[in-house]
């Protein structure tokens, strides 16, 4: 692409977390940079910022300081002062919050404003300041069927707003000739995995409290809850369970690490009853390793069955209905896991980079 007259595209989020927006901020980013010139801007101080000086991204990163996310003078001025200094075109934001200072910022400016929607939101935002704000936007991207709904229904529409779906892809396509690892091992146990920030509404205590059955089968397993531990009632109540639960040592919880897809080579199940969840990165990567896939038929889960996986789905928070569902993988798993190698072909066909690029540029201006 000739970027001659390329305006800049700016991704954007302010948030403090961790978690998978933040890292689909940066993904997101690296993934356009090839094809567009992009620059993130975080919020100084943030773990994005963090993230990226560890990673030396190849685009700029620049950060504003932010007083409040509910209205910032500091991020309105910074965020001016870019939009004068860069040709910004196009601004790619990850957040909510923080819309009404960019309301502001962006007064003056003929800006391709497009939000990006990864989570499901639940309370409707369609009072008059909301949607004088949302009047602003051009473009909302979801992740999945699900989220499309949830967003049409929860943001109010300007006069000018489209509505898109932009499944994520994976960044390399899954090697569909790589070995995985079957049900009989070297060692006994089978291993199961989930992945996610500890907090609640992931799914973490459900995923121990299927695993009592295992226990009482005395089968040998082990299970990683892999992800940063927040602070707050859920951590808690997790730690209650693990200082009772009959197989504690066969938890781990190494926390956060860089290195996801080591254990979803090394996983035979993923566990992920999750509750509020748009288009899992995690899930889609087990999918594509082979892993046998558990989870509540709630949110966008419904989805991967309707585009062909082989997925197990049980009522949703059916704590019961999940114990019994992996007992019955764990009794199959020889089986099961045969049967999930046309995922990871089902995978390559959809999640591809190639794909995912196109849809993008029909969203940004050029």
């Amino acid at each position: 692409m000739n970027r001659e007259h390329e305006g800049t595209t700016a991704v954007l989020c302010f948030s403090d977390g961790a978690g998978g927006m933040e890292l689909d901020t940066i993904k997101l980013a690296r993934f356009l940079s090839p094809a567009h010139d992009i620059i993130l801007i975080c919020k100084t101080g943030s773990w994005i910022e963090q993230r990226c000086r560890k990673i030396d991204p190849p685009f700029p990163v620049v950060t504003l300081p932010m007083a409040s996310r509910t209205f910032s003078l500091s991020l309105l001025r910074g965020m001016r002062r870019e939009l004068k200094q860069r040709n910004i075109r196009n601004v790619v934001f990850f957040g909510a919050s923080e819309l009404k200072t960019l309301y502001f910022a962006f007064l003056g400016h003929e800006i391709n404003l497009i939000v990006r929607h990864g989570t499901t939101k639940t309370r409707p935002k369609k009072d008059f300041l909301h949607r004088l704000i949302y009047s602003r936007v051009n473009w909302h991207v979801a992740l999945s069927e699900h989220l499309l709904r949830n967003v049409r229904h929860i943001i109010p529409a300007g006069p000018h707003t489209h509505f898109v779906k932009i499944m994520p892809s994976l960044p390399v396509a899954p090697d569909r000739e790589a070995p995985w690892r079957a049900a009989v091992k070297p060692g006994p146990a089978i291993d199961i995995l989930h992945v996610g920030r500890i907090t609640a509404g992931k799914g973490q205590v459900d995923a121990l409290e299927a695993c009592r059955g295992l226990c009482a089968d005395q089968r040998e397993f082990s299970l990683t809850l892999l992800g940063k531990k927040e602070p707050g009632d859920y951590s808690r109540r997790l730690d209650t369970l693990l200082a009772d639960f009959p197989c504690a040592h066969r938890v781990h919880m190494p926390g956060h690490v860089d290195d996801v897809d080591d254990y979803l080579r090394e996983a035979d199940i993923f566990l992920f009853p999750s509750q509020g969840e748009g288009m899992p990165n995690a899930f889609i990567e087990a999918l594509a390793q082979g892993c046998v896939c558990i989870a509540y038929a709630n949110t966008v889960f419904p989805e991967f069955r309707e585009l062909g996986f082989h997925v197990h789905l049980v009522p949703d928070q059916d704590v019961e209905a999940l114990t019994r569902c992996l007992a019955r993988v764990v009794k199959d798993l020889d089986e099961e896991k045969q049967r999930c190698l046309a995922n990871r072909e089902r995978v390559a066909s959809l999640f591809q980079p190639a794909r995912e690029l196109e849809q993008w540029n029909r969203v940004l201006k050029t």
